[in-house]
Protein backbone atom coordinates (compact mmCIF):
# COMPACT_ATOMS: atom_id res chain seq x y z
CA UNK A 1 0.00 0.00 0.00
CA UNK A 2 1.14 3.73 -0.96
CA UNK A 3 0.96 5.97 2.15
CA UNK A 4 0.05 9.65 0.95
CA UNK A 5 2.37 12.60 1.80
CA UNK A 6 2.18 13.80 4.71
CA UNK A 7 0.86 17.53 5.43
CA UNK A 8 4.14 19.11 5.48
CA UNK A 9 4.99 17.78 2.48
CA UNK A 10 3.99 20.28 -0.43
CA UNK A 11 1.78 17.76 -2.99
CA UNK A 12 2.98 17.43 -6.55
CA UNK A 13 0.34 19.54 -8.98
CA UNK A 14 -1.16 17.10 -11.34
CA UNK A 15 -3.39 18.39 -14.44
CA UNK A 16 -5.59 16.08 -15.92
CA UNK A 17 -7.07 16.81 -19.04
CA UNK A 18 -10.65 15.41 -19.45
CA UNK A 19 -13.77 14.87 -17.01
CA UNK A 20 -15.30 11.79 -18.41
CA UNK A 21 -14.93 8.57 -16.34
CA UNK A 22 -11.54 8.20 -17.25
CA UNK A 23 -9.87 11.61 -15.89
CA UNK A 24 -12.73 11.82 -12.75
CA UNK A 25 -11.81 8.26 -11.29
CA UNK A 26 -7.55 9.34 -11.86
CA UNK A 27 -8.69 12.56 -9.86
CA UNK A 28 -10.22 10.31 -7.17
CA UNK A 29 -7.25 7.65 -6.93
CA UNK A 30 -4.60 10.75 -7.00
CA UNK A 31 -6.42 12.72 -4.30
CA UNK A 32 -4.56 11.76 -1.37
CA UNK A 33 -1.24 12.20 -2.90
CA UNK A 34 -1.69 15.36 -4.98
CA UNK A 35 -2.93 18.30 -5.69
CA UNK A 36 -5.32 17.81 -8.73
CA UNK A 37 -6.97 20.07 -11.44
CA UNK A 38 -9.58 18.84 -14.09
CA UNK A 39 -9.74 20.75 -17.20
CA UNK A 40 -12.73 20.19 -19.34
CA UNK A 41 -13.95 21.48 -22.65
CA UNK A 42 -17.19 21.22 -22.20
CA UNK A 43 -19.89 22.71 -19.87
CA UNK A 44 -20.56 19.71 -17.88
CA UNK A 45 -18.42 16.70 -16.50
CA UNK A 46 -18.72 12.81 -17.03
CA UNK A 47 -17.92 12.88 -21.06
CA UNK A 48 -20.03 10.00 -23.05
CA UNK A 49 -21.47 9.69 -19.57
CA UNK A 50 -24.37 12.04 -20.55
CA UNK A 51 -28.21 13.25 -20.18
CA UNK A 52 -29.75 15.62 -22.58
CA UNK A 53 -32.74 17.17 -22.03
CA UNK A 54 -35.79 18.79 -23.83
CA UNK A 55 -38.68 19.70 -21.59
CA UNK A 56 -40.49 16.33 -19.95
CA UNK A 57 -38.19 14.12 -22.29
CA UNK A 58 -34.45 13.13 -21.23
CA UNK A 59 -32.42 11.37 -23.22
CA UNK A 60 -29.05 9.30 -21.71
CA UNK A 61 -27.44 10.01 -25.41
CA UNK A 62 -24.18 8.04 -24.91
CA UNK A 63 -23.16 5.34 -22.62
CA UNK A 64 -26.82 3.48 -22.47
CA UNK A 65 -25.40 1.41 -19.34
CA UNK A 66 -22.52 -0.27 -18.05
CA UNK A 67 -21.41 -3.71 -16.49
CA UNK A 68 -18.81 -4.23 -13.67
CA UNK A 69 -16.54 -7.65 -14.07
CA UNK A 70 -13.56 -6.38 -12.30
CA UNK A 71 -13.54 -7.24 -8.54
CA UNK A 72 -11.69 -3.46 -8.04
CA UNK A 73 -15.13 -1.88 -10.35
CA UNK A 74 -17.38 -3.87 -8.56
CA UNK A 75 -16.01 -2.66 -5.17
CA UNK A 76 -16.25 1.11 -6.48
CA UNK A 77 -19.84 0.60 -7.33
CA UNK A 78 -21.63 -1.56 -4.35
CA UNK A 79 -21.77 1.83 -1.63
CA UNK A 80 -23.64 3.54 -4.92
CA UNK A 81 -25.61 0.79 -5.39
CA UNK A 82 -26.71 0.91 -1.67
CA UNK A 83 -27.31 4.44 -2.09
CA UNK A 84 -29.45 3.99 -4.83
CA UNK A 85 -27.22 6.12 -6.92
CA UNK A 86 -27.30 3.13 -9.22
CA UNK A 87 -30.30 0.67 -9.98
CA UNK A 88 -30.18 -2.39 -12.56
CA UNK A 89 -31.51 -2.12 -15.50
CA UNK A 90 -33.87 -5.12 -16.39
CA UNK A 91 -35.36 -4.60 -20.17
CA UNK A 92 -37.06 -6.95 -22.31
CA UNK A 93 -34.48 -7.20 -24.84
CA UNK A 94 -35.08 -8.22 -27.96
CA UNK A 95 -32.71 -8.93 -31.32
CA UNK A 96 -34.18 -7.50 -34.28
CA UNK A 97 -33.12 -8.25 -38.27
CA UNK A 98 -35.24 -7.34 -41.00
CA UNK A 99 -37.92 -9.25 -41.92
CA UNK A 100 -36.52 -12.01 -40.13
CA UNK A 101 -39.12 -13.03 -36.53
CA UNK A 102 -37.78 -11.12 -33.78
CA UNK A 103 -35.72 -13.46 -30.86
CA UNK A 104 -35.93 -12.78 -27.50
CA UNK A 105 -31.89 -11.70 -25.98
CA UNK A 106 -30.66 -12.29 -22.68
CA UNK A 107 -28.59 -10.41 -20.57
CA UNK A 108 -26.47 -12.71 -18.56
CA UNK A 109 -24.85 -10.36 -15.91
CA UNK A 110 -25.81 -7.25 -14.54
CA UNK A 111 -26.58 -3.48 -16.23
CA UNK A 112 -26.28 -0.81 -14.29
CA UNK A 113 -27.90 2.92 -14.64
CA UNK A 114 -27.04 5.89 -12.95
CA UNK A 115 -30.66 7.34 -11.25
CA UNK A 116 -32.26 9.86 -12.14
CA UNK A 117 -30.43 10.04 -15.26
CA UNK A 118 -26.87 8.76 -16.25
CA UNK A 119 -24.71 11.79 -15.93
CA UNK A 120 -25.28 11.34 -12.51
CA UNK A 121 -22.59 8.71 -12.31
CA UNK A 122 -20.18 11.67 -13.31
CA UNK A 123 -21.17 14.06 -11.25
CA UNK A 124 -20.79 11.70 -8.06
CA UNK A 125 -17.19 11.00 -9.58
CA UNK A 126 -16.45 15.12 -9.36
CA UNK A 127 -18.19 15.94 -6.19
CA UNK A 128 -15.49 18.06 -4.56
CA UNK A 129 -13.26 17.92 -7.22
CA UNK A 130 -11.37 20.75 -8.67
CA UNK A 131 -13.12 20.86 -11.77
CA UNK A 132 -12.51 23.61 -14.63
CA UNK A 133 -15.05 23.61 -17.31
CA UNK A 134 -15.51 25.12 -20.62
CA UNK A 135 -11.77 25.15 -21.36
CA UNK A 136 -10.30 23.12 -23.89
CA UNK A 137 -6.58 22.56 -23.82
CA UNK A 138 -5.14 23.19 -27.09
CA UNK A 139 -1.43 23.11 -26.51
CA UNK A 140 1.16 21.71 -23.96
CA UNK A 141 4.06 23.42 -23.19
CA UNK A 142 7.03 22.03 -20.69
CA UNK A 143 9.70 24.81 -19.24
CA UNK A 144 12.01 24.30 -16.34
CA UNK A 145 9.30 25.35 -14.11
CA UNK A 146 6.77 22.57 -15.14
CA UNK A 147 4.03 22.03 -17.54
CA UNK A 148 1.88 24.66 -18.74
CA UNK A 149 -1.32 24.63 -20.69
CA UNK A 150 -2.39 26.83 -23.18
CA UNK A 151 -6.57 26.62 -24.12
CA UNK A 152 -8.40 27.86 -27.10
CA UNK A 153 -8.40 31.57 -25.84
CA UNK A 154 -4.51 31.70 -25.75
CA UNK A 155 -5.21 31.36 -21.78
CA UNK A 156 -1.93 29.49 -20.30
CA UNK A 157 -2.63 27.33 -16.50
CA UNK A 158 0.06 26.26 -14.90
CA UNK A 159 2.85 25.54 -13.46
CA UNK A 160 2.24 21.82 -12.70
CA UNK A 161 4.82 18.94 -12.36
CA UNK A 162 2.69 16.41 -13.80
CA UNK A 163 0.28 16.36 -17.00
CA UNK A 164 -2.35 13.28 -17.65
CA UNK A 165 -4.11 13.53 -20.93
CA UNK A 166 -7.73 11.69 -20.43
CA UNK A 167 -8.90 12.33 -23.89
CA UNK A 168 -10.04 10.35 -27.29
CA UNK A 169 -7.00 8.78 -28.86
CA UNK A 170 -6.94 11.14 -31.88
CA UNK A 171 -7.14 14.30 -29.70
CA UNK A 172 -4.46 13.07 -27.58
CA UNK A 173 -2.15 12.46 -30.23
CA UNK A 174 -2.69 16.07 -31.38
CA UNK A 175 -1.78 17.50 -27.90
CA UNK A 176 0.56 15.14 -26.66
CA UNK A 177 4.37 15.71 -28.00
CA UNK A 178 6.09 13.35 -30.12
CA UNK A 179 8.56 12.51 -27.81
CA UNK A 180 6.57 10.58 -25.48
CA UNK A 181 7.44 7.37 -25.06
CA UNK A 182 4.16 5.82 -25.53
CA UNK A 183 3.13 7.90 -28.45
CA UNK A 184 3.29 5.67 -31.13
CA UNK A 185 0.81 3.59 -29.36
CA UNK A 186 -1.69 6.40 -29.40
CA UNK A 187 -0.96 7.27 -33.11
CA UNK A 188 -2.35 3.63 -34.02
CA UNK A 189 -5.29 3.25 -31.48
CA UNK A 190 -8.24 3.68 -33.57
CA UNK A 191 -11.59 5.33 -32.66
CA UNK A 192 -14.89 5.09 -35.07
CA UNK A 193 -17.97 7.62 -34.68
CA UNK A 194 -21.48 7.29 -33.52
CA UNK A 195 -24.78 8.63 -34.25
CA UNK A 196 -27.40 9.10 -31.98
CA UNK A 197 -31.10 10.09 -32.89
CA UNK A 198 -33.18 11.09 -29.86
CA UNK A 199 -37.03 11.21 -30.29
CA UNK A 200 -39.67 12.42 -27.88
CA UNK A 201 -43.21 10.50 -28.52
CA UNK A 202 -46.20 11.46 -26.86
CA UNK A 203 -47.63 8.80 -27.38
CA UNK A 204 -45.55 5.15 -27.32
CA UNK A 205 -45.21 2.62 -29.78
CA UNK A 206 -47.13 0.14 -29.92
CA UNK A 207 -44.42 -2.65 -28.81
CA UNK A 208 -43.41 -5.68 -26.39
CA UNK A 209 -40.19 -4.54 -25.43
CA UNK A 210 -37.86 -1.98 -23.91
CA UNK A 211 -34.39 -2.10 -25.75
CA UNK A 212 -33.10 -4.20 -29.17
CA UNK A 213 -29.98 -4.96 -30.61
CA UNK A 214 -30.16 -4.99 -34.62
CA UNK A 215 -28.57 -6.50 -36.88
CA UNK A 216 -27.97 -5.96 -40.75
CA UNK A 217 -29.00 -2.35 -40.66
CA UNK A 218 -27.17 0.90 -39.97
CA UNK A 219 -28.80 1.21 -36.86
CA UNK A 220 -27.27 -0.94 -33.92
CA UNK A 221 -29.55 -0.30 -31.12
CA UNK A 222 -32.64 1.02 -30.35
CA UNK A 223 -33.88 1.66 -26.40
CA UNK A 224 -37.16 2.95 -24.77
CA UNK A 225 -35.03 5.46 -22.59
CA UNK A 226 -38.02 6.05 -20.04
CA UNK A 227 -38.07 2.30 -19.33
CA UNK A 228 -34.98 3.17 -17.30
CA UNK A 229 -35.54 3.07 -13.74
CA UNK A 230 -36.15 6.53 -12.02
CA UNK A 231 -37.06 8.33 -15.50
CA UNK A 232 -40.10 10.11 -15.84
CA UNK A 233 -43.13 8.81 -17.70
CA UNK A 234 -42.25 11.05 -20.96
CA UNK A 235 -41.76 8.23 -23.91
CA UNK A 236 -38.11 9.22 -24.38
CA UNK A 237 -36.82 7.22 -27.17
CA UNK A 238 -33.04 6.68 -28.22
CA UNK A 239 -31.26 5.50 -31.32
CA UNK A 240 -27.88 4.46 -32.10
CA UNK A 241 -26.11 4.00 -35.28
CA UNK A 242 -23.50 1.66 -35.73
CA UNK A 243 -20.22 2.90 -35.40
CA UNK A 244 -19.17 1.08 -39.13
CA UNK A 245 -22.29 3.05 -40.90
CA UNK A 246 -21.74 6.38 -38.79
CA UNK A 247 -17.80 6.20 -39.94
CA UNK A 248 -18.88 6.38 -43.82
CA UNK A 249 -21.02 9.19 -42.80
CA UNK A 250 -19.70 11.06 -40.48
CA UNK A 251 -19.42 14.41 -42.05
CA UNK A 252 -22.47 14.27 -44.23
CA UNK A 253 -25.35 16.30 -44.00
CA UNK A 254 -26.45 15.92 -40.58
CA UNK A 255 -30.23 16.50 -41.63
CA UNK A 256 -30.06 13.81 -44.37
CA UNK A 257 -28.17 11.16 -41.36
CA UNK A 258 -31.40 12.11 -39.27
CA UNK A 259 -34.09 11.18 -41.78
CA UNK A 260 -32.52 8.25 -42.90
CA UNK A 261 -32.26 7.07 -39.13
CA UNK A 262 -35.56 7.89 -38.57
CA UNK A 263 -36.85 6.20 -41.82
CA UNK A 264 -34.87 2.92 -41.01
CA UNK A 265 -36.68 3.09 -37.73
CA UNK A 266 -39.89 3.16 -38.77
CA UNK A 267 -39.66 0.43 -40.71
CA UNK A 268 -37.87 -1.60 -37.53
CA UNK A 269 -41.03 -0.91 -35.51
CA UNK A 270 -43.66 -2.02 -38.91
CA UNK A 271 -44.98 1.27 -38.15
CA UNK A 272 -44.66 5.36 -38.77
CA UNK A 273 -44.54 7.61 -35.90
CA UNK A 274 -46.55 10.49 -36.04
CA UNK A 275 -46.77 11.15 -32.51
CA UNK A 276 -43.40 12.76 -32.26
CA UNK A 277 -42.90 16.15 -30.25
CA UNK A 278 -38.89 16.02 -30.24
CA UNK A 279 -36.03 15.11 -32.87
CA UNK A 280 -32.44 15.84 -31.88
CA UNK A 281 -29.55 14.10 -33.81
CA UNK A 282 -26.27 13.96 -32.06
CA UNK A 283 -22.86 13.06 -33.29
CA UNK A 284 -19.91 10.96 -31.66
CA UNK A 285 -17.09 11.74 -33.20
CA UNK A 286 -15.09 9.18 -31.14
CA UNK A 287 -17.07 6.79 -29.34
CA UNK A 288 -15.82 2.86 -29.86
CA UNK A 289 -12.64 1.92 -30.33
CA UNK A 290 -11.70 -0.43 -32.99
CA UNK A 291 -7.70 -1.17 -32.18
CA UNK A 292 -6.67 -0.56 -28.58
CA UNK A 293 -2.80 -0.65 -27.28
CA UNK A 294 -1.51 -3.38 -25.56
CA UNK A 295 -1.26 -1.51 -22.37
CA UNK A 296 -3.91 -0.36 -20.22
CA UNK A 297 -2.55 2.99 -19.64
CA UNK A 298 0.70 5.14 -20.79
CA UNK A 299 3.31 7.25 -18.84
CA UNK A 300 6.68 8.82 -19.49
CA UNK A 301 8.16 9.46 -16.07
CA UNK A 302 11.06 11.84 -17.80
CA UNK A 303 8.60 13.98 -19.05
CA UNK A 304 6.01 13.66 -16.14
CA UNK A 305 3.13 13.22 -18.77
CA UNK A 306 0.44 10.18 -18.32
CA UNK A 307 -2.70 8.95 -20.49
CA UNK A 308 -5.32 7.28 -19.51
CA UNK A 309 -9.04 6.65 -21.07
CA UNK A 310 -11.49 4.14 -22.26
CA UNK A 311 -9.54 3.68 -25.71
CA UNK A 312 -6.81 1.93 -23.84
CA UNK A 313 -9.04 -1.17 -23.24
CA UNK A 314 -12.47 -1.55 -24.89
CA UNK A 315 -14.17 1.10 -24.58
CA UNK A 316 -16.45 0.77 -21.99
CA UNK A 317 -17.12 2.60 -18.62
CA UNK A 318 -15.24 0.01 -16.65
CA UNK A 319 -12.22 0.24 -18.92
CA UNK A 320 -12.29 4.11 -18.43
CA UNK A 321 -12.23 3.48 -14.74
CA UNK A 322 -9.52 0.41 -15.36
CA UNK A 323 -7.18 2.54 -17.03
CA UNK A 324 -7.14 5.53 -14.69
CA UNK A 325 -6.62 2.95 -11.95
CA UNK A 326 -4.02 0.87 -13.71
CA UNK A 327 -2.26 4.95 -14.07
CA UNK A 328 -2.77 6.09 -10.86
CA UNK A 329 -0.34 2.93 -9.58
CA UNK A 330 2.12 3.74 -12.05
CA UNK A 331 2.37 7.41 -11.39
CA UNK A 332 1.45 7.78 -7.49
CA UNK A 333 5.21 5.95 -6.58
CA UNK A 334 7.07 8.63 -8.93
CA UNK A 335 5.60 11.79 -6.51
CA UNK A 336 7.65 10.35 -3.67
CA UNK A 337 10.70 9.30 -4.94
CA UNK A 338 13.54 12.14 -6.10
CA UNK A 339 14.56 9.64 -9.77
CA UNK A 340 11.51 12.06 -11.25
CA UNK A 341 12.48 14.49 -13.46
Amino acid sequence: MIEPASSTQQLPSVAIIGAGVAGLSLAGFLEPHADVTLFEKARGVGGRVSTRYADQYQFDHGAQYFTARSRAFKTFLKPLLAKGSLKQWQPHVLTLEGVKKPYKRDWFEPHYVAVPKMNCLGKILADGKNTRTKIQISDLIKTSDGWFLRDTTDIEHGPFDWVVSAIPSPQAANLVPDIFKGYNEIKGAEMRGCYCLMLGLSEAPKINWQAAVVKNSCIAWVAIDSSKPGRGDACSLVVHSTNEWAEKHIDDDQEIIEEQLFSELEQLLGEALTDVEFKKLHRWRYASTLSAPEEDCLLDPSLQLGVCGDWLIEGQVESAFLSAQALSKKIIPWFRTEEAV
